[in-house]
């Protein structure tokens, strides 16, 4: 948000520039054991669609690319520290579930899925606000 809201000066004053937020498909669909991670990019989500518009009428846009499922990326070694309290026995069997579930084979987002949609974002006028990236993304946002 800080980023953001340090280059909206100069957009409005040139009356052009495009904000591009990368968030995720949690957002598209409830998943259990994320839910910190889940609000956290739905907040982001929200914000930028409440600055597309607020910013329209100064010729900026603004565009949410949202990513599916990255084994590529070090998502899932990245957040495992954050994922604080779900080690508790209680959720075992949740978490065993969830995990094989989501080391299922399927579709999955690639980066260049991601530098795609966000091309599209900043290259095209007509894009839309929300722009799923990666065949699972695009599967979920169908979905929903």
């Amino acid at each position: 948000m800080a980023m953001t809201q340090a280059v909206l000066l100069q957009f409005r004053e040139r009356l052009s520039g495009v904000v591009v937020n990368v968030t995720s498909a949690v957002t598209l669909r409830a998943l259990p054991l994320i839910a910190a991670y889940t609000a956290s990019k739905a907040a982001v989500n929200a914000f930028t669609e409440s600055i597309a518009l607020e910013l329209a009428q100064f010729g900026v846009r603004a565009h949410l690319v949202i990513p599916g499922r990255a084994p590529e990326t070090r998502f899932a070694e990245n957040g495992g520290s954050r994922m604080q309290g779900l080690d508790h026995e209680a959720y075992t069997d949740l978490v065993k579930g969830f995990m094989a579930t989501f080391s299922e084979p399927g579709p999955v987002t690639h980066p260049k899925d991601v530098a795609e949609a966000i091309w599209f974002a900043v290259n095209d006028p007509s894009s839309p606000v929300r722009i799923p990236a990666g065949a699972d993304a695009v599967a979920w946002a169908e979905m929903g």
